[in-house]
């Protein structure tokens, strides 16, 4: 499969269809084409050197058609995303053959995804070249030498942890492209991402006053709110609502700074959530909510949270699905109990989630009964709205050798029940998850 096929193209990137290969591989095409390069460079290098690319998708066994030769012909570098499973794929084989009979070997890049380069990259990539040495007493030695071709190396765990890698990644790759050192690159780059980074700061300080600020109006308490109070929390939501919508426009162009305001908007959002504020459907949120290559758990969580609160259940699913994958235990039970808690809860009578991942046999017993997949949504009557506001109930309003009321939704017959367990606060000892 060859996607736009027409114009000669600055790079192609080849790899086998699979999932995790084309969100490398739209995530890498996407990092290169948002890049701009430092100014210094503009009087010598034309940024339209780079920003042609396509993507080249085979499938393992087939050979090339005449449409994917045509658009390897009409490419100036070729990118090969490498990795042990396709190392032997005869696409992939043939595609590396075919433009470096054409180009050269020189102008082809390997991108390692994961494996070692001997057993990731395809065997056309090693060149094995002789050589003589010659010793002090004139004798001679010849030896074969195996030269690697030049790689861009993103390995990590997984997908999730790759991804972020491609934007350091790209550098590597623009510097081949437009044929100038990567250092000096480099060096461009960093010193113009420090010269925005000093403007930036000052933003982002006053970002971070307004929402404190903001957040102090949110939390008075109704008896004591005054006329002032309430004009001050109308005039925070003005503001809050402006850069919702406007400050990912005003950084888009700044894709270094992006994800740090993206945080700071997420989280207000959040906060603004636990708050029990009535302002968030009234804030322009869709784009802030989607959910982004790049999310951390952090974010990814929050942005659930959000949309479970918001009673957009499908999205929320999706996110929870998400944050779900990257846990390192508990995954597919996080997975599961989140997709119950937010299509069969309502987030005004439940307003947050403890899941149970995991608990010993005597806790469990101590506990009277609680066991993993028990999602725990009241403490003594207090129906918390986050960990931490449930962590803090239990340190400083419950008694820990007591036994207080806890309400749990343990799902039994295709149904979430509710049950309420008699626990002393000092036996709860698991590992657990928010929703």
């Amino acid at each position: 499969m060859v996607e736009e096929v027409y114009g000669m193209y600055d790079y192609c990137i080849c790899f086998v269809e699979e999932t995790a290969n084309r969100i490398l591989a739209e995530k890498l095409i996407s990092e290169i084409a948002a890049y701009s390069l430092p100014k210094i460079l503009h009087n010598y290098i034309d940024e339209a050197q780079y920003k042609n690319g396509c993507l080249l998708s085979l499938v393992y066994e087939a050979q090339l058609t005449n449409q994917q030769l045509s658009i390897l012909s009409f490419s100036r570098w070729l990118l090969v995303l490498c990795s042990k499973k396709n190392r032997d794929s005869p696409c992939v084989r043939q595609a590396i053959r075919f433009f470096a009979a054409n180009r050269g070997k020189e102008f082809i890049l390997s991108v390692l995804i994961d494996g070692e380069p001997e057993s990731s990259f395809p065997p056309e990539f090693f060149e094995k070249r002789k050589s003589t040495i010659t010793f002090n007493d004139g004798t001679t030695q010849e030896v074969i030498e195996i030269m690697e071709p030049l790689a861009i190396d993103i390995r990590s765990g997984n997908i999730n942890s790759s991804l972020p890698l491609l934007r350091h990644a790209r550098i590597r790759i623009i510097a081949a492209l437009i044929g100038v050192s990567y250092d000096t690159l480099v060096q461009r780059h960093e010193k113009r991402i420090r010269r925005k980074l000093k403007n930036i700061a000052l933003v982002v300080i006053a970002l971070s006053l307004i929402s404190g600020s903001f957040f102090t109006y949110l939390w008075l308490n109704a008896k004591h709110k005054t006329e002032i109070a309430i004009a001050k929390t109308q005039l925070s939501k003005d503001l809050l609502a402006d850069m919702c919508t406007n400050y990912p426009l005003l950084f888009q162009d700044i894709p270094e700074i992006q994800p740090l305001v993206d945080i700071l908007l997420v989280n207000s959002i959040e906060k603004l959530r636990i708050s029990e504020s009535e302002y968030i459907p009234l804030l322009p949120v869709n784009q802030l909510l989607l959910l982004k290559a790049d999310d951390d758990l952090i974010q990814t969580r929050n942005k659930a949270k959000i949309l479970r609160y918001l009673s957009r259940t499908e999205e929320a699913v999706k996110a929870y699905r998400k944050a779900a994958s990257m846990l390192e235990q508990g995954s597919e039970l996080y997975s599961q109990a989140s997709r119950l808690f937010a299509e069969n809860t309502d987030p005004k009578i439940y307003p947050s989630g403890i899941l149970v991942v995991e608990i010993d046999d005597k806790v469990s017993k101590a506990c009277n009964g609680l066991r993993a997949g028990d999602i725990i949504v009241e403490t003594g009557g207090f129906k918390f709205r986050d960990l931490s506001q449930y962590e803090t109930y239990l340190k400083t309003r419950a008694d820990r050798n007591r036994n207080m009321n806890l309400t749990v939704l343990r799902y039994e017959n295709n149904e979430l029940l509710k049950m309420v367990l008699s626990v002393k606060p000092k036996d709860l000892v698991y590992l657990a998850e928010e929703m």
